[in-house]
């Protein structure tokens, strides 16, 4: 496929979303939150309203985040898993076009989760207005590098990227990034000189310790900030990033549960949105350095409101958390620690990360599963499945990981459980002893 018929699909689908959500969500949703930023009684009483509406209870003021003990009663994903029935409310105004979210995150465990068409509106209200903050206007030029599927697996012209004409946007593969590649990305992101750039860290690191290796610096005189998400942002990424393009990273933290949110201001603070999310900390134990677990409720989904769930991702409480001279009122959180992913190099110089999409739609026959590196263009996909998994699901499977990683060797292998770190976590991605 061409890469303007690329072009086309993703233009298409772009304008489906501008007429059904992206355009209230700028025009009757935006304005409120951001009447929200520096006010305490304007966010109190917008919290106040929103969890009046979905039907929970609220932990906190909005200003202040709650800590909760070790022995707090709390929702888990395994419940949200195993009862979601119990847990969707019945059709009424506010919630009766609904569609659903199949994820499985870091985690490799698939979870489906019902939302209104209300709760995808409000979501672009959001990030609208994070992209406020970084200062981009609607309409503006922005480029996307991350795990969508905008090219052929070997285009001929060796762009590795289309464009979305009705949201101006640059839409660059993260599957294609490798050494001989990267020079390549940085012209096209040049010429195109987007406003914002959105990325992975793990791409968007690439491009910058790249440029930082040849000296380079990058030349697009528009751009006004980075903005990140889907993965953990390290410190020494955020450096590379803030050297070789030379404005502030926006790290942007959520999850499909949508019960917590976290957005960065032009100072880089971390700033916990509880207009977003009811939210509270998790005190953890002694030996996990201070870190607390964000616990969340729902505030802007009525088909399925999660109250007091454990996201699993855990965040650094800030010693002063109302003294950010941007002045907005959310409280900050020094740093976000969820989310950390390996990157798998492959021999052709391919940079690959941010698989989890490969076992997203699996949930009703797959418990779980895990990308293994076996070394030299081998993957091994770990799976812990339930009766009803069969050779069509592992093909389903294989077929989805090579429409992202074509040219590699991969199998599937069940298995009845995957080892778990120290934080009851596993790591999505995975390297064998000998790769």
């Amino acid at each position: 496929m061409s890469m303007w018929k690329y072009s086309l699909r993703v233009s298409l689908r772009s304008l489906a979303r501008e007429l059904v959500r992206n355009l209230w969500g700028r025009l009757f949703v935006y304005p409120a939150l951001a009447a929200n930023e520096r006010s305490r009684e304007a966010l109190a009483a917008y919290i106040a309203r929103r969890a009046h509406k979905v039907g929970v209870p609220l932990d906190g003021d909005g200003v202040n985040l709650q800590r909760l003990p070790p022995s707090a009663r709390l929702l888990s994903k395994h419940e949200v898993r195993q009862h979601p029935g119990r847990l969707v409310r019945r059709r009424r105004p506010g919630s009766w076009l609904r569609t659903t979210i199949k994820t499985s995150g870091t985690s490799g465990t698939p979870l489906t989760i019902v939302q209104s068409i209300g709760t995808m509106v409000r979501e672009e209200g959001f990030i609208y207005r994070q992209l406020r903050w970084i200062g981009y206007r609607h309409g503006q030029r922005r480029a996307w590098i991350r795990g969508d599927i905008v090219c052929d697996d070997r285009p001929r012209d060796g762009r590795y990227w289309c464009r979305d004409w009705v949201g101006n946007m640059l839409l660059m593969s993260s599957y294609h990034l490798s050494n001989s590649s990267i020079g390549g990305y940085v012209d096209a992101l040049e010429r195109f000189d987007p406003v914002v750039i959105h990325a992975y860290p793990s791409s968007i690191a690439a491009l910058a310790i790249w440029l930082n290796a040849a000296g380079r610096r990058y030349r697009g005189a528009s751009l006004r900030g980075v903005m990140t998400s889907s993965e953990t942002l390290a410190p020494d990424v955020r450096a590379a990033v803030v050297q070789a393009f030379g404005v502030t990273v926006f790290d942007w933290y959520g999850q499909s549960e949508r019960v917590a949110a976290i957005g960065t201001c032009e100072h880089g603070s971390y700033h916990v949105l509880t207009d977003y999310g009811s939210v509270a900390l998790l005190e953890s134990a002694p030996e996990r350095g201070g870190a607390c677990e964000l616990v969340g409720t729902t505030l802007g989904n009525p088909a399925m409101p999660l109250v007091r769930y454990r996201t699993g991702d855990a965040v650094v409480p800030a010693k002063h958390p109302h003294d950010c001279p941007c002045g907005r009122v959310f409280p900050t959180v020094e740093a976000v620690i969820g989310r950390q992913e390996r990157t798998v190099s492959l021999p052709d110089g391919r940079l690959i990360a941010r698989l989890d999409r490969i076992f997203q739609g699996h949930d009703r026959c797959l418990v779980e599963g895990q990308v293994l590196y076996r070394g030299n263009g081998r993957f091994l996909l770990r799976v812990v499945a339930l009766e009803g998994f069969g050779d069509r699901d592992a093909q389903a499977l294989v077929d989805q990981f090579l429409l992202r990683v074509p040219g590699v060797q991969v199998s599937v292998e069940r298995v009845g459980a995957i080892p778990r770190g120290p934080n009851g976590k596993f790591e999505f991605i995975a390297f064998a002893a000998d790769a």
